[in-house]
């Protein structure tokens, strides 16, 4: 199953961020929805998935059981420092593994044109991976790259093996684009139906959600980064007086 920024995921964002919506304030339904926008269900429903990712929506997820049982999956561990799973891997003597599933040419949106300080007209090159540790999935990466920064860029260039498969690797070989600072949005989602599948776990499983900008020495945003992890995740930061 192949997720794709299509017509529909365009419209319901631009019609999310044109309209007045209250804090907590309910979407029709998705039956409405996919009359008003000339779709069907499943294509409203899997763009409202991606716009929950792209932090314009979240789901009700309501609990009233209360019952505890142990973790339904395993965890990796903790990821530390950049949050780099090549590294992280290597680290711990595991191969890092990469499947790329989609891989597609896009306008650039209103929040991506925002957070990469790009125009109207300009392309973004979306690369979603699927990465794993000795054959454990352990997380999917959307990467976000300026199409004007990246001149001839190519899936092929992300599938190598070992540190190769690292995409600021990637961009400091095959573009000279050099990673200098980064800023991070984390916070806390549960998996849609899609990824669920892709990671091995139940739909509506808590994740952490991590976006990412990155920025050249020039302070030129350079990479935007989503990623749900399937472990637990800390930081590690060194304090000067």
């Amino acid at each position: 199953m192949r997720f794709e920024m299509n017509e529909v995921f365009f419209n319901i964002e631009k019609w999310l961020t044109s309209q007045k919506f209250a804090n907590g304030e309910k979407l029709p339904a998705v039956k409405d929805l996919a009359e008003k926008f000339k779709a069907s269900e499943h294509e409203v429903e899997t763009a409202l998935s991606e716009l929950v990712y792209e932090g314009y929506l979240e789901r009700d997820h309501k609990c009233n059981d209360r019952v505890y049982r142990t973790p339904v999956y395993t965890y990796w561990g903790t990821l530390t420092g950049t949050h780099s799973i090549t590294k992280e891997a290597k680290k711990r003597g595991q191969n890092p593994g990469v499947e790329i599933l989609n891989w597609e040419l896009v306008d650039a949106w209103s929040s991506i044109q925002e957070r990469l300080k790009l125009d109207a007209e300009d392309k973004v090159q979306i690369m979603e991976r699927l990465r794993t540790v000795d054959d454990f999935p352990v997380a999917i990466e959307t990467s976000y790259f300026p199409a004007k920064l990246y001149p001839g860029i190519t899936k092929d260039m992300f599938t190598e093996t070992g540190s190769s498969q690292s995409s600021f690797k990637v961009m400091e070989d095959k573009f000279g684009l050099i990673s200098d600072r980064a800023t991070d949005e984390v916070t806390l989602t549960c998996l849609e139906e899609r990824e669920a599948k892709f990671l091995q776990v139940p739909v509506g499983t808590a994740v952490l959600l991590r976006f990412r900008i990155t920025w050249d020495p020039d302070d030129i945003p350079i990479k935007a980064s989503r990623a749900v992890w399937k472990f637990h995740a800390g930081y590690e930061m060194t304090l000067h007086k």
